[in-house]
């Protein structure tokens, strides 16, 4: 995600304008002292249970602040980088996940959150490994919003009607596909007409389920390069499956949820998505365990022999270092720790706000009625407490590296450019940030 960078609907339009003019002090109402959140997108139930959950749940569960989101659409990285750079802005500081928060914290635009998570005691509530990534200089910038990971989405009645295995390797994956696509059937549905960081999605897979959580980590660390034969492989086989079909003749013009409607309504066998998908109950997705299932996804080489979670974070807060109301903002942060805020915001819009907490009750998530949600974000604690994942593009590439692989991904697939080429120019950017201290923090591999 990202809202996160995986949120898909047109959201109210932003007041570009407001983001470069001086900033007023926090106005009291009523007695209250003003904290300002701006959001990217929502759609119309991710609006409704912000204001439901987050906006009037908070401003009635205390008299001393009043919380005012603004949802300011998909140019909110943007708005915010000039409004921290002129000294004003929001409070609360949403950023897309740990690659665009390098760049902020890095600049000195936030503030440390370390007093705080002592008062709180965040840092013994959160896992480890997703609260290490907005630890920058030995300093906490930033608290994950929440985790998340790619899965394959498959529609398990098509399965079962055509006699077809969950593929367990590339072999199986290849069979599958090959035989759906002799059916009319497309073998994975995705589309990036909406959102080009459906790229970076699968990339994530290929790097990682191909290459291996191993050597990804290596190359992020600066001992392998992104040259190296396991990537190439890994490019190598996107580019093979995109020229064979297997993402379908759309993928260009087709948006993140009508390609899982294709899904749901078994006109595509799979999809590689996203844990945040599972907000789309609205589009199809409303009794999921009957039409679909959600696995991980196996292993695409022999580097990897199990499958594959991958780590991400999302969306990340943070308080700006200008802030007039820290305090207030910091509030908010420990309202959304708490056990309602947890429950009723993934009832209302699965997956957006699962916040990695260190402890999850059994029994959290079994009323919200979404029996396959809860299956998931417990494997997904599970798995990141015991160090046992992949790394995703959005939370641990530096940011210029993630937009390349982003970009550059789609010449390959059209044959502007090769495999080579790709590689050589991802190394390049990639050294470049490293030297500059631009890679995000990156977790150990083992608990």
């Amino acid at each position: 995600m990202p809202v996160t960078r995986r949120q898909f609907v047109a959201a109210i339009p932003a007041a570009a304008v407001a983001a470069g003019l001086p900033r007023e002090p926090a106005m009291a109402q009523n007695g209250r002292k003003l904290v300002t959140f701006w959001f990217a997108q929502a759609n119309s139930e991710g609006q409704a249970a912000l204001r439901s959950n987050l906006i009037d749940a908070f401003n009635a569960s205390q008299d001393k602040y009043l919380l005012q989101l603004e949802v300011k659409g998909a140019a909110v990285n943007n708005l915010l980088k000039v409004a921290l750079l002129a000294g004003n802005g929001p409070d609360i500081v949403q950023t897309s996940g740990p690659s665009y928060l390098t760049g902020i914290a890095n600049a000195g635009h936030l503030l440390p959150l370390d007093d705080f998570a002592a008062r709180y005691k965040w840092k013994e509530r959160f896992l480890p490994t997703l609260l290490n990534t907005g630890v920058y200089s030995d300093k906490l910038y930033a608290l994950p919003r929440d985790y998340e990971s790619m899965h394959l989405f498959y529609n398990k009645q098509l399965f079962s009607q055509n006699g077809w295995k969950v593929p367990t390797n590339r072999a199986e994956f290849e069979q599958v596909a090959d035989a759906a696509l002799a059916k009319g059937i497309t073998p994975f549905s995705n589309g990036n007409a909406d959102w080009k960081g459906v790229n970076e999605w699968l990339m994530t897979v290929f790097f990682n389920n191909v290459a291996g959580p191993d050597n990804v980590r290596k190359a992020l660390g600066g001992e392998l390069p992104w040259t190296a034969p396991p990537f190439a492989e890994a490019v190598d086989l996107s580019k093979a499956w995109y020229s064979k079909g297997y993402f379908g003749k759309n993928y260009f013009s087709l948006t993140n949820e009508q390609s899982l409607l294709q899904v749901v309504n078994g006109k595509a066998a799979m999809a590689w998505n996203g844990t945040w998908s599972f907000g789309t109950k609205s589009y199809g997705m409303s009794k999921p365990d009957t039409v679909i299932d959600v696995v991980p996804i196996p292993g695409l080489s022999d580097r990897v022999t199990e499958p594959l979670l991958h780590l991400a974070c999302g969306a990340t807060l943070s308080i700006a270092k200008n802030s007039q109301n820290a305090e207030g903002a910091a509030a908010v942060f420990e309202f959304m720790l708490s056990r309602k805020f947890y429950q009723d915001m993934n009832r209302d819009w699965p997956g957006k706000w699962a916040l990695p907490i260190k402890d999850l009750p059994p029994d959290l998530l079994q009323g919200i009625g979404y029996p396959l949600f809860e299956k998931t974000i417990v494997s997904l604690q599970e798995a990141f407490s015991k160090g046992r994942y992949g790394f995703t593009t959005w939370t641990f590439w530096p940011n210029a590296a993630n937009v390349y692989v982003m970009e550059g991904i789609e010449q390959v697939w059209l044959n502007r450019i090769t495999a080579e080429a790709f590689l050589d120019r991802l190394q390049t950017v990639f050294a470049q940030e490293l030297r500059e201290g631009k890679v995000p923090p990156l977790p150990p591999r083992a608990a």
